[in-house]
């Protein structure tokens, strides 16, 4: 009663909760082994004890200090890597816009709605950071069902009031809305569904994998197919991940099997099907015929070409057109939007273009190694999952944008796209990492209770049995 009372006393002037735990278990620590060390000295228990909470000091005052010390941090240097590429975005943008009008070409310059977006995402941001990352196991199925609920909205507009071709555009009456790639976020939700399901066998696991299907159903039907196909790669990473870490009680070569098998054959189902084969074997290498009907990856590719290393660089595109050579220009590709790290080359330089590609790529290490630092697996493992998104979405960008690798519908960099509807997610993304450094170290992972382990397919007396384990 002694040392809870002092315990009591000294975390009632802390007021980060979540650092109540670890400074109650240090200080009892302290005061046990201060307190042993009084009894081999000849001292009974009850004065030993009470010389050991004496020697702390007063809970008043240890209670303040520890306040001071255990305060929830603002990681300011993604703030600024957010901010400066935002500042980075805007600037080179207008740059563009006012080369591109001297051409009689201009590129789609900031609009008053790119201002507005930045300023609702930068809101929406810190709203998230405030929010404890930890709801996403507390409530992690109301979650999933909410986000898949919102998905299925947007789609169900898209197809109703949507653009063909480009469904993610919906026009309701006066109303224009783009919808944003809110696939992007599955990556999170899941790892609240895996970190849920810690301890459990086989079925868990693959009915977290197959939780990917019905946004990945519904995002298909907005045409967002490059997105998906990124995503998917991220979140069978992540269960990878989480099954190298022991968090199913799974025999893990069997596990990576019945993952990928079905994966496997679900690729090849959907390369043979003429809705989907077509979209999946547009993915090849970008080197083709430049006066044919691969203009777009010459464009591109004389882009880079003809970049210097300061300023504008020079461009020799060409088309055919009824039998005709004729040339095409920067400013006239119809599709600069989502090829804007390729303009960020031609009008730029080389220095200016890796030195940002450089600061980007930093960014996202320096993420990789204080997520790597997170105490609590949970911490770690949703940090994770946002900069494997950015990552992914990274290096697809450059790929697509030079002309010389993959080319597919690219993805608009992350704060840089052109959309303001897309950055409003990454800025979502950005406040729920920014909650994971704040608070991260002070959340405490439970035990994992494994269950009993059971074979998913059994033969028995020439019968195949499934095993489906069901939580008592």
């Amino acid at each position: 009663m002694l040392i809870k009372e002092y315990l009591d006393t000294v975390c009632e002037q802390i007021r980060f909760e979540k650092a109540h735990y670890f400074v109650k278990k240090e200080l009892k620590d302290h005061i046990h082994d201060q307190a042993q060390a009084f009894v081999l000295s000849g001292m009974d228990k009850k004065t030993a004890l009470q010389k050991a909470i004496a020697e702390m000091g007063d809970p008043i005052l240890v209670g303040t200090e520890l306040d001071r010390v255990h305060r929830p941090n603002l990681e300011w240097s993604f703030v600024l890597f957010i901010l400066l590429f935002l500042l980075a975005n805007l600037g080179m943008r207008w740059t563009v816009w006012k080369a591109s009008t001297a051409t009689g070409f201009p590129i789609p310059s900031i609009g008053i709605n790119n201002i507005i977006s930045i300023f609702i995402g930068i809101a929406v941001m810190i709203a998230f950071y405030y929010i404890d990352f930890t709801i996403l196991v507390q409530r992690s199925k109301m979650i999933y069902a909410v986000y898949v609920g919102i998905v299925a909205l947007f789609s169900i507009l898209g197809n109703f009031f949507g653009i063909q071709g480009a469904r993610f555009f919906i026009h309701i009456s006066i109303f224009h809305i783009v919808v944003p790639p809110l696939i992007y976020l599955f990556p999170v939700v899941l790892i609240g569904l895996l970190y849920d399901c810690r301890g459990r066998s086989y079925t868990a696991v693959l009915l977290c994998g197959a939780s990917f299907l019905l946004p990945a159903l519904f995002s298909f039907g907005m045409r967002l197919n490059t997105a998906i196909f990124m995503v998917a790669i991220v979140s069978l990473l992540l269960i990878v991940i989480t099954i190298c870490k022991g968090w199913f009680a799974v025999h893990k070569l069997k596990m990576f099997l019945l993952l990928f098998i079905p994966i496997l054959l679900l690729g090849l189902f959907l390369y043979n099907v003429p809705m989907f084969a077509y979209r999946l074997k547009s993915f090849h290498i970008g080197i083709q015929d430049p006066y044919g009907m691969d203009w777009g990856k010459n464009i591109l590719q004389q882009n880079m070409k003809g970049a210097h290393l300061f300023g504008v660089g020079e461009s020799y595109s060409f088309y055919a057109e009824e039998g005709n050579l004729m040339q095409m220009t920067p400013e006239n590709f119809f599709e600069g939007a989502e090829y804007f790290t390729n303009y960020i080359f031609h009008y730029f330089g080389w220095i200016v273009s890796f030195l940002l590609l450089g600061i980007y790529l930093f960014f996202i290490i320096r993420g990789f190694i204080l997520a790597y630092r997170q105490k609590s697996q949970l911490g770690c493992m949703v940090a994770i999952a946002i900069l494997l998104t950015i990552l992914a979405i990274y290096s697809w960008n450059i790929f697509c944008t030079s002309g010389f690798f993959i080319h597919a519908n690219p993805l608009e960099m992350p704060f840089f796209a052109s959309g303001g509807t897309s950055n409003i997610i990454y800025f979502i993304l950005m406040g729920i990492l920014l909650s994971v450094f704040r608070t991260g170290n002070y959340v405490k992972d439970g035990k994992i209770k494994m269950g009993i382990t059971q074979k998913f397919f059994q033969l028995k007396n020439g019968k195949l049995i499934i095993s489906i384990p069901f939580k008592k």
